[in-house]
């Protein structure tokens, strides 16, 4: 029996260092098919000097492109104009709201608004809910409070903002990135200890 858990042992150790790696590759080879997919093709056809990867690069200078777009008033007004219409579209609408938000959560302009990542006791005591400290204010009576900016998982950018005590906060220890990462993870890709 000690053999047979020993090989199962080992097999499962071999599992964790190549299951991670496995995955890693399939993902990789998968964006590389897709992107490389979309123009490839047609590059096949057209193009003689023609190679696998063509597609990938082709691709990222048409993001590079609109992402240079949106630096002049012309093309943030087509933008919006096109978020608008996409945002109309019955079905299309939820899809690109949702993968909208997700880019949204892990952009730098949207991370740059959240203070820090930390720790109230919301719903009710005893139950630990992260948040991102938005800002500071004073009550009436002096004492001051974080606006608090509780997000929803795995959506983060729909919340919504609480007034906590500053003593009532416990402050998380780690950065707001590895705070979203949490959310969107829906708590699977968690820090080995935290601040509670």
């Amino acid at each position: 029996m000690k053999i047979w858990s020993s090989i199962r042992n080992r097999f499962l150790a071999g599992l964790l260092i190549l299951g991670p790696i496995g995955l890693t590759a399939l993902v990789l080879r998968w964006i590389f098919n897709v992107f490389d997919g979309l123009v490839g093709p047609y590059l096949k056809e057209h193009v003689e000097w023609y190679f696998p990867g063509l597609g990938i690069l082709f691709t990222v200078l048409a993001v590079y492109l609109i992402g240079l777009l949106t630096a002049n008033l012309v093309g943030r007004k087509s933008i919006k104009l096109l978020d608008m219409i996409i945002l109309r579209l019955p079905i299309i609408k939820v899809v690109y709201s949702t993968t909208k938000g997700i880019f949204q959560a892990f952009s730098i302009k949207e991370r740059s608004n959240f203070k820090k990542a930390v720790f109230i006791q919301y719903p009710r005591k005893g139950l630990w809910t992260l948040s991102f400290v938005t800002g500071t204010t004073s009550g009436t009576e002096g004492e001051e409070y974080y606006s608090v900016f509780v997000p929803s998982t795995p959506l983060p950018t729909t919340g919504f903002v609480l007034f906590v005590k500053k003593n009532e906060v416990i402050d998380a220890n780690f950065s707001v990135e590895q705070g979203l990462k949490l959310l969107v993870s829906g708590g699977m890709v968690i820090p080995d200890k935290i601040a509670l």
